[in-house]
């Protein structure tokens, strides 16, 4: 750990497992910590997803799950993508969850946890599964921190109906300078 930041090197990347104790996790978000405390589990069993935990010293201390996703793009989006194709919708990976413990809250793993989903997908996930975009639903109130990576808001109207998160992408093909200090 770097002034009070957590690196890579201090956790443990491990696939969600029954044996894994995920009671004491509290993101405070009621959604998120019902996710993983009873569905998460479930859902990677009926391959609908898959998480991944990030344990420091046998605590749970963040997760992000990962499932196979496909996105529109509106003819804008298609030009600014630089694709000539005429398909309606385009493979992508999304990270479907994403959550830190309160406990653990400002040390930098929320950094960490969605460079590493970039860079699994990226690295592993992309020799085996082509997928054009990365995915996300994020919070109205954490749209920075995902463009901070490169991220952004999908346009198609589709996207447009939906009150509570908004609809980002990260092109793989086309990844914006980074903006990583």
């Amino acid at each position: 750990m770097k002034e009070g930041k957590y690196e890579l090197s201090d956790i443990k990347v491990v696939r969600l497992a029954k044996f894994y104790d995920v009671s004491d996790f509290d993101c405070e978000d009621e959604d998120l910590n019902d996710f993983l405390k009873n569905d998460s589990l479930g859902h990677q069993n009926a391959k609908m997803v898959n998480t991944l935990l990030l344990i420091r010293q046998d605590q749970v201390v963040g997760f992000f799950s990962l499932c196979a996703d496909a996105i529109k793009l509106g003819d804008d989006e298609k030009v600014q993508c630089d694709i000539n194709k005429p398909l309606q919708e385009f493979p992508s990976i999304k990270i479907a969850r994403l959550a830190v413990d309160k406990n653990f809250e400002n040390k930098g793993l929320g950094r960490i946890i969605i460079q590493l989903a970039i860079g699994l997908i990226r690295q592993r996930i992309g020799n085996i599964l082509a997928a054009r975009f990365i995915t996300v639903d994020s919070y109205k109130e954490k749209i920075k921190f995902y463009e901070h990576f490169g991220f952004v808001i999908n346009e198609h109207s589709k996207y447009k109906k939906k009150d509570h998160y908004v609809s980002m992408r990260l092109d793989l093909l086309n990844p914006p300078p980074n903006k990583e200090k």
